[in-house]
């Protein structure tokens, strides 16, 4: 009779066990982390969050390029490269009822951003498992990005952050690649200027692609040369924005005469822009009071501390282990470096708001995902592989917990009923102050409903000399009613808008829509009795 050894058929039940899950995670996996970014994603976008006047600012952007054939339906003034709302411009276009297509017209734009956060899911599966050569560590790594209550609040709104996310990811997925090709190379610089281009803190991610691009070339023949493509593709492309400001004879200051506050003068320019961009601050990451610490205790922490401690643990014991072995474990010490990179950009202590977190998120939960790895392939290997296990099933126990309100709560019910109030109440021909968030659905034409021509953007108002100065002569009383999204009476105030708050001082509640802690409002300026 045959001796069988227990041990030796242990181990061959663990192979065979092990090479099964392999199996399904190589034919599975990838599709799996798309259908779950198209859940989490889909589930609830068009009702939560609420809608955010910078959405509105994007949407009424693409809006101008479609309808009248500029960058900005007020005066351009370089706050922003003008990629990211031109791909919102195509995508409206294609679509059947261009803006209209899903209701509210933000709804449309956020159904791109369901695109782009699949394909930023399959780009960082891709790059995970590339980067530990472990299905494991893709699977975490997703599982991390798409659960993490943080993404999803921030990913589901129009924002340049997330296009540029995307192309981001793209530039890192082609500069990956295990292939002796140039194309990828130059597609990668490509990328990475399309990135810049859509929000220009790409560029702090710069030196780390550097890096990369370096180390993947640096011992073939062709290193020179595909140093120079990428860098070539990427500054081609970027210098279309200064070249842009040149040709329109925009991109200098006119003599000494520089915009300091941001607002368009009698000549916008970019250099102008750009050094009012540098000159405000929101307080050193020393202060408590900084704006930094504001978002972070007030936004961040309180929306999904998780992602933010195992992200930040991960991302200093990759370093550690980086910069043991460089050679050995290069690739961690690359995602290390992607999540510091702009780490330091948001504590550099200049003005914050509090989606500027966005492009941070995906190399928080790569990081993660990538020690989750390197446990489950400790020794021994079985236990290495439970623990890894354990800590991926509770993180995901600990994403579902936190999510309540971007599964169950409809906050944009509000911003639609104000909105059929307007239209049922407040005259087409109206001077009317709003926030972005309602911009383009008061100027899109739809169907027999009222459009208003002279609603216009509360920003502009206190800062664009052809509406403040020319249009209302800068005074409360040109203002016939006031749109007010949740807490814009409190932007008033912080940011000196004085017209604004004038009409406020003189204006009655006409309607009051809350909920929680949001409350939008529609108030009409009461204005003085003409003297006889």
């Amino acid at each position: 009779m045959q001796h069988v050894d227990p041990q030796t058929t242990s181990e061959r039940a663990e192979r065979t066990l092990g090479d099964s899950i392999r199996a399904l995670a190589e034919e599975y996996g990838l599709m799996t982390a798309a259908l779950l970014a198209a859940i989490t994603h889909a589930y609830n976008m068009f009702h939560y969050p609420l809608y955010l006047g910078d959405e509105g600012i994007y949407l009424e952007q693409a809006w101008a390029v479609l309808r009248e054939g500029q960058l900005a339906p007020y005066t351009y003034f370089y706050d922003h490269a003008p990629a990211g709302w031109l791909l919102i411009a195509i995508w409206e276009f294609i679509l059947p009822r261009h803006f209209l297509t899903f209701g509210m017209a933000i709804n449309s734009a956020r159904v791109l951003m369901l695109l782009l956060d699949i394909g930023s899911t399959v780009l960082l599966y891709r790059i995970a498992y590339r980067m530990m050569g472990s299905h494991f560590a893709a699977i975490a790594t997703s599982v991390a990005f798409t659960l993490s209550p943080l993404e999803i609040y921030y990913q589901r709104m129009v924002l340049l952050d997330n296009i540029m996310v995307f192309w981001l990811l793209l530039a890192l997925d082609l500069l990956t690649q295990e292939s002796r090709r140039i194309v990828p190379l130059l597609a990668s610089g490509f990328c990475f200027g399309m990135a810049t281009l859509c929000k220009e803190n790409a560029l702090f991610f710069a030196p780390v692609l550097g890096y990369v691009l370096y180390h993947r070339v640096r011992e073939t023949y062709q290193a020179r040369f595909s140093i120079a493509g990428w860098t070539a593709a990427a500054a081609m492309l970027i210098s279309l924005y200064p070249l842009y400001a040149l040709l329109k004879g925009e991109f200098f200051p006119a003599g000494s005469a520089i915009v300091g506050n941001g607002a368009p003068g009698a000549h916008v320019s970019l250099i102008s822009t750009l050094l009012w961009q540098i000159s405000r601050h929101g307080g050193s990451i020393l202060n408590a009071d900084s704006q930094f610490w504001q978002y972070f205790w007030g936004k961040w922490w309180n929306k999904d501390p998780l992602i933010i401690v195992a992200g930040v643990l991960a991302t200093i014991i990759n370093l550690v282990i980086g910069l043991s072995n460089r050679e050995r474990h290069r690739n961690t010490l690359v995602a290390s470096l992607l999540s510091i990179a702009f780490t330091i950009y948001l504590i550099r202590g200049s003005v914050m708001i509090d989606f500027y977190v966005v492009p941070v998120l995906p190399f928080l939960a790569l990081n993660v995902g990538l020690l989750l790895a390197r446990l489950a392939n400790a020794s021994p290997r079985i236990l290495g592989a439970t623990l890894a296990t354990v800590a991926l099933i509770a993180m995901v126990v600990g994403f579902v917990a936190q999510s309540h309100d971007e599964y169950l709560v409809d906050q944009t019910r509000l911003q639609v009923d104000q909105l059929a109030f307007i239209r049922q109440n407040i005259p087409s021909n109206a001077m009317v102050l709003i926030d972005d968030d309602l911009w383009v659905d008061l100027h899109e034409p739809n169907g027999n409903a009222p459009t208003y021509p002279f609603a216009h953007s509360h920003w502009k108002i206190a800062a664009d000399p052809a509406i403040k100065d020319k249009l209302l002569h800068d005074s409360w009383q040109s203002l016939d009613y006031l749109v007010l999204s949740n807490k814009l009476h409190y932007i008033f105030g912080l940011n000196n808008e004085q017209l604004a708050l004038d009409a406020y001082n003189h204006s009655r509640l006409l309607a009051r829509f809350e909920e929680g802690d949001v409350e939008l409002e529609v108030r009409q300026v009461i204005k003085p009795e003409p003297s006889s």
